[in-house]
C-alpha cells in the first residue's frame, strides 16, 4: 500500500494539473474561424516563419471536418518524490475525442488510469475508481454524460447517463477538460491565437505517416510566456501541439506539459449516443 504522503502528494498534484490545463482555456463555440484548410501542399517551411502562418495554421485547423484527437496532460519532475513514478512523469489524465461537425456529433473519453495506478489499488478501491474511464457524447442539440470515476460522488452509478441541454451546458460554460472538448474539440488548438512572436522551424518530422513541419513559439505575456511547439503538415493542418508549463507550478511539480494530437483528418467516424443502455 502506498503511503499517505504518496497518496496525498499525487491526489494534490494531479487536481493542480487539471486547474493549469491549456484545455480549460478553450472556446465553448464550437464555430469555425480563419481562413480555410489550403486546397494544394505547401512547400516545406524553413527558417524563420511569420506569425501570420501561424494564424492561418490555426484557420486551417479549425476548419477540419471529422477526425479524432488525443489531448494528454502530464507532470514532470517527480523523481524525487516518494514512490516516484517511472521517469518521474505522471499522466494525469487523457482524453480521447472523436468529432464529425458536419453530423453535429462529438465523444469524449476520459482517461485517469495513470492517476491510479500511481495510488495503487487499495488507495483507489477507498474512493472513487479512478481507473474507471468515463465518457460524454454530443448529438445535436443534448450532451450525453456518463458518470465515469467521479459518479459515486454524486449517488450515481459509473455506467448511469445523464442527458443536458447543450445550449444549456454553453450558457453556463464548461465545469470540466471533458465538457469543454466535447462542446469544442478543436479548441485547444486556440492557444495559438494568443501568440505574438514569430516561430522558429525546429526540423521536419513524419507524424501519423504524414510529413510534417515542426515550429516553435511562445504564447502569453513575456512575463509569462508558455513554450508553444506545433506540427504542420503539407495543407497546412496542426497535426501535433505541445504546451510546457515550466517551475514555479507548485505541489513539488517540476512542470506541466499538455500535448494535443489530432489525427484521421477528414475521415469518418463513429460517434454512437448512448441507446438502450441508458
Amino acid at each position: 500500500m502506498r503511503s499517505p504522503h504518496h497518496r496525498s502528494f499525487v491526489l494534490a498534484a494531479a487536481v493542480l494539473a487539471m486547474a493549469v490545463m491549456v484545455v480549460a482555456a478553450a472556446s465553448c463555440g464550437g464555430s469555425s474561424t480563419g481562413d480555410r484548410r489550403s486546397a494544394e501542399p505547401t512547400a516545406p517551411m524553413s527558417g524563420r516563419v511569420d506569425h501570420l502562418t501561424l494564424i492561418r495554421a490555426l484557420g486551417a485547423t479549425r476548419a477540419v471536418e471529422s477526425g479524432r484527437l488525443e489531448v494528454a496532460t502530464v507532470l514532470t519532475g517527480l523523481g524525487d518524490e516518494p514512490d516516484a513514478p517511472p521517469g518521474g512523469l505522471l499522466t494525469v489524465a487523457t482524453y480521447r475525442v472523436a468529432f464529425d461537425r458536419r453530423a453535429r456529433r462529438v465523444g469524449v473519453e476520459t482517461d485517469m488510469s495513470g492517476v491510479a495506478a500511481a495510488l495503487g489499488d487499495r488507495d483507489v478501491a477507498a474512493g472513487s475508481d479512478l481507473a474507471a474511464a468515463a465518457r460524454m457524447v454530443a448529438a445535436g442539440d443534448v450532451v450525453y454524460a456518463e458518470g465515469g470515476p467521479m459518479a459515486a460522488a454524486v449517488g450515481r452509478a459509473p455506467s448511469d447517463w445523464v442527458e443536458i441541454d447543450r445550449a444549456a451546458l454553453v450558457e453556463r460554460g464548461p465545469r470540466s477538460d471533458a465538457a469543454a472538448l466535447v462542446l469544442d474539440p478543436l479548441g485547444p488548438f486556440d492557444v495559438l491565437g494568443d501568440t505574438t512572436a514569430d516561430a522558429r522551424v525546429v526540423g521536419h518530422d513524419v507524424f501519423r505517416g504524414s510529413p510534417v513541419t515542426h515550429l516553435a513559439t511562445s504564447a502569453g505575456s513575456d512575463d509569462g510566456a508558455a513554450p508553444v511547439d506545433v506540427w504542420i503538415d503539407a495543407d497546412g493542418v496542426i497535426r501535433r501541439m505541445e504546451i510546457r508549463l515550466g517551475g514555479g507550478v507548485g505541489a513539488g511539480v517540476g512542470g506541466v506539459v499538455t500535448t494535443v494530437e489530432l489525427f484521421d483528418v477528414g475521415r469518418g467516424v463513429d460517434i454512437t449516443p448512448p441507446g438502450a443502455e441508458r
